[in-house]
This record gives C-alpha cells, sequence and structure tokens, in this order.
C-alpha cells in the first residue's frame, strides 16, 4: 500500500533529522526494533495507536497523508480504507 511506504519514508526521514537510531526510535515508542524497520520499508500494516504515537515521537503531519482515506460518494468509509 502507498500509504504504509508514504509513512515509512516519513519515519524514516525524521528519525534520521532527529539523530535518533531504530533502537533510540523503538524505546520511545515501546515497540520491537525490528517493528521500526518494518514500519520504515512499509513492510507491515500499522495500527493507528502506533501511528499516532510514532507521529507524536517524531513530530509528524499526518495531514498530508489524508489523500489515502477513501469514501463513498456518501461520504461513508468502507473496507477499502487507506487502499
Amino acid at each position: 500500500m502507498e500509504f504504509l511506504k508514504e509513512f515509512g519514508n516519513l519515519v524514516h526521514e525524521k528519525r534520521e533529522a532527529l539523530d535518533y537510531s531504530q533502537e533510540k526510535l523503538a524505546e520511545k515508542v515501546d515497540i520491537d526494533l525490528r517493528h521500526v524497520y518494518n514500519v520504515e520499508t512499509g513492510k507491515c500494516d500499522l495500527h493507528l495507536s502506533l501511528a499516532l504515537r510514532l507521529a507524536d515521537c517524531l513530530d509528524i503531519d499526518l495531514n498530508g497523508l489524508k489523500k489515502y482515506i477513501k469514501c463513498d460518494e456518501n461520504g461513508n468509509y468502507g473496507k477499502d480504507l487507506l487502499k
């Protein structure tokens, strides 16, 4: 999914800009080091809670990712959310 790749790239860029190692970021958001790698490479589907913790820790503006939210003509969100 494009969302996962773009979000992963943002996490990677922000982490490096803050001079955080993957290990330091993992500690700060309380996840496994391998999970940080999988997020950064877009290889894992994120729970919203983790995306929010990462965004908060790295000061990522999630507004730019709204383009991935899909709804029907009535404004209802379906199971294709974030595809």
